[in-house]
């Protein structure tokens, strides 16, 4: 969220990074954490639990199943008392490519799909804006649409070198979404943000790191030597101190969250419905089922 991003203070330290090749840091083992997920992997690393997006064939694209998972996913660590952080990340060099759109092949009746799809994003939404956990996004690749919506809605962002965000809504004939019209200008300024929705420029991970969207760009081959020892201690302050400091930080812009939520629902719910947005699914999906399956390099 955009006042809490420096807020946490969550860092990997310079001088550690300068110094980690030659020592070795000691890396706390996984445990994969129960429930019945297909789209994602949840384990706990310490006090941190890890959402890994998992669908690599289509660059970690959401389904209407992984917004349920991921809602009971940060649930669960939300009533853990074992954990202070949550960490979401992607599988083999992706985040997540938006919202995999060819699921409407699967409905019978699409138009009931698209007709609750406010309600089902609202319900993801407001689980992120009332977890009361430290949420940090370790970006790498792709991380459009939906993507950049759950990165940006994070306290903290890592990106790697090859990281960048996408916000192509306008270009599907529809408008932003999850809060991004309130948290982009505060993060980027009004006319970078305007740029990256208005138009669905890319922000690089350059880009990204001047604009004040990530906290560092870490190398994707530093990740587990380095980032993951350094988040673990973070992750090991004072219980009662990260739940104080996350609560007073997100308390004071959740009013203004869930009122850019509510009118970008609002406008979202006409335009789906519209021609334009029609015109380009059905374009889409009739392209995916022609190549097979294979990526597009848009979803969202």
């Amino acid at each position: 969220m955009s006042a809490t991003k420096n807020g946490i203070g969550i860092e990997i330290n310079a001088q550690r990074t300068a110094t980690s090749a030659t020592t070795t840091t000691a890396v706390t083992p996984t445990k994969r954490l129960p429930g019945d997920y297909g789209e994602l992997d949840v384990e706990q690393r310490g006090p941190i639990c890890v959402i890994t997006f998992k669908r690599s064939a289509v660059r970690n694209a959401l389904t209407r199943r992984g917004y349920y998972e991921l809602i009971r996913a940060l649930a669960d660590a939300t009533f853990s008392e074992t954990i202070t952080t949550v960490v979401l990340t992607g599988a083999a060099g992706n985040f997540s490519a938006g919202n995999d759109l060819t699921q409407l092949r699967q409905y019978a009746d699409p138009q009931a799909f698209l007709r609750c799809s406010e309600y089902v994003l609202s319900l993801l939404i407001k689980a992120f804006i009332y977890c009361p956990k430290v949420l940090v996004a370790l970006v790498d690749g792709a991380c459009i649409g939906i993507g950049f919506v759950i990165a940006a809605l994070c306290d903290v962002v890592y990106c790697t070198e090859r990281a960048y965000f996408q916000a192509p809504f306008t270009q599907y004939g529809i408008c932003p979404e999850g809060c991004l019209t309130y948290l982009l200008p505060q993060l980027l300024g009004r006319v970078k943000a305007a740029e990256l929705l208005l138009f669905g420029t890319r922000l690089s991970a350059d880009e990204a790191l001047c604009y004040n969207f990530v906290a560092r760009i870490i190398q994707a081959t530093d990740i587990e030597q380095q980032f993951w020892p350094q988040l673990e201690q973070y992750a090991r302050l004072p219980l009662e101190s990260l739940r104080a400091t996350k609560r007073l930080l997100s308390e004071a812009e959740r009013t203004q969250l869930l009122n850019a939520l509510k009118a970008e629902c609002g406008e979202l719910k006409s335009l789906r419905l519209g021609a334009t947005y029609q015109r380009a699914i059905e374009a889409f999906v009739n392209r995916k089922g022609r190549e097979g399956g294979v990526l597009s390099k848009n979803k969202l």
